[in-house]
Order: C-alpha cells, then sequence, then structure tokens
C-alpha cells in the first residue's frame, strides 16, 4: 500500500507541470478527498487482517456503487436512467455474490466484513467528492494530482509514525510496486476522475468495479485457478449490467 501511494506522486507532479494548479473553488474538494483516501486506505489494510483479498476486495467494491447511486440520485439529484440504475445494481449484486459466497465458505472473522462494508463507504464517499471537485475545477487531472499529492504526505506521515520501518523497505524491497504498481494506479484513477466530466458518478464507478472481472478471467487464464458456478454468475451479471448501462 505504502509503495503505490508513494508511487502516485512522480506522475502527480508531472500532472501538475502539464496542467497547472486547479482552480481555488476546488481546494475543499481536494482535502477532503484527500482524508477520505487515507482512511480508505487504512481501513481497507485492516479489513485484510481478518479476511482475504477475495472477499474484502469484491464486498468492499460492490457496495460502494449502490452507495453511490442511492446518494447521486436522492441528493445530488443527477440525471440516471431506470436501465443505468439497473446496470449498477445488476453489477454490484454481482460483485457482492462473490465476496459474500468467499467469506461463508472461508468462514472467516466476521469483523473483515464489516471493515469492508466501512471501506465501501469510504469508496463511495471519495467517488463522489472526486467526481464533484472534477466538474467544479473542469481540470481533473490537476485536481487529482494535487488530491493525491497531500494524500501521500499524509499517508507517510502516517506510515512514519506507526510503522517505521516500512518507508525503508520501499526503497529495497518495493521499487517494482511504486514504480509499476503506483504508475498504473494513478493512471487509472485519472481516467475515472476524467471521465466523471462525462457520465454520472455512478455509473463511471461501477463500469471502474468491473475491474474484479477481469482479475477473475486473468486468475482463470494464467493461474489455472477452477471456473465454478459462482464465478460463471459474476461474468454474467457485470457483462449484463455494462450492457444496461450502455442501452440507458
Amino acid at each position: 500500500m505504502t509503495s503505490v501511494v508513494l508511487g502516485h506522486l512522480p506522475l502527480a507532479l508531472i500532472g501538475i507541470f502539464l496542467f497547472g494548479l486547479p482552480n481555488i473553488n476546488g481546494l475543499y474538494y481536494i482535502l477532503v478527498s484527500a482524508f477520505l483516501h487515507f482512511f480508505y486506505q487504512v481501513f481497507l489494510l485492516n479489513a485484510y487482517k481478518y479476511g482475504e483479498l477475495s472477499e474484502v476486495y469484491p464486498i468492499a467494491r460492490g457496495a460502494s456503487p449502490l452507495i453511490i447511486t442511492t446518494l447521486s440520485l436522492f441528493v445530488l439529484h443527477e440525471n440516471i436512467s431506470f436501465l443505468e440504475i439497473l446496470g449498477v445494481i445488476t453489477i454490484s449484486f454481482s460483485i457482492l455474490l462473490y465476496g459474500i459466497w468467499q467469506y461463508l465458505k472461508n468462514k472467516s472473522n466476521i469483523r473483515g466484513f464489516w471493515l469492508a462494508i466501512i471501506t465501501g463507504c469510504f469508496i463511495a464517499s471519495y467517488s463522489i467528492v472526486d467526481g464533484l471537485g472534477a466538474r467544479v475545477t473542469q481540470n481533473p487531472i490537476s485536481y487529482f494530482s494535487i488530491m493525491t499529492l497531500i494524500n501521500g504526505i499524509i499517508f507517510a506521515i502516517f506510515v512514519r509514525l506507526h510503522s517505521p520501518g516500512t518507508l525503508k523497505r520501499v526503497v529495497y524491497e518495493g521499487k517494482s510496486s511504486f514504480l509499476i504498481g503506483g504508475a498504473a494506479s494513478y493512471t487509472a484513477y485519472a481516467i475515472v476522475v476524467w471521465a466523471c466530466l462525462f457520465f454520472p458518478i455512478a455509473v463511471v464507478s461501477s463500469i471502474r468495479e468491473t475491474s474484479i472481472l477481469f482479475a477473475l478471467l486473468l486468475g482463470i487464464w494464467f493461474l489455472k485457478e477452477k471456473f465454478n458456478l459462482i464465478k460463471i454468475i459474476l461474468i454474467i451479471g457485470s457483462l449484463l449490467g455494462i450492457l444496461l448501462m450502455r442501452l440507458g
């Protein structure tokens, strides 16, 4: 986590150099988002103490689009069609079903489940703030670059206080995660924030969460993992959800 979060910083500095600083109206969104990302990172790490990746990640990621859609409809009053809502629900429930099935199968600690749900709430919160921040500034790359720079500083301070040896380990053991993971993570989320200029935040968030589908397929093809009924349901549900949103 530390390697990836700090790995955002080189591209963030390049983004600021190329796109300049966002307008002052976005400052509130930037600061709020930086702290929401920090709490998301902390809660995700704690969730992994009690549950496996295949349990925690789908539950957190599956819950967030449902929260975003609810807030988008009743608080932000975004224009989301019925088919888009149906697509969001289809994708979210497919991902949640997979995570809950993994959780029940492995009989993991219930604390991991609730931490994953809280993590999903933070994902939903920062997604909404970032979508609105991008629209306010009309400069999504600059907005995200400043935000992730501040978040990286906050997270580095946290790590220095609570796990002093971790920063040194990043230098000696985490170079690949820093360079490759950080760059990939920065690029992926920069695209997400940029997409919020053109589509409802709920739709962008739901399509983003279908990344679990690619992870599943890669696991089947390259790691020779078993192809079972629950994975078939997840694949069909994700593809159906994308189709519904496209028709919407």
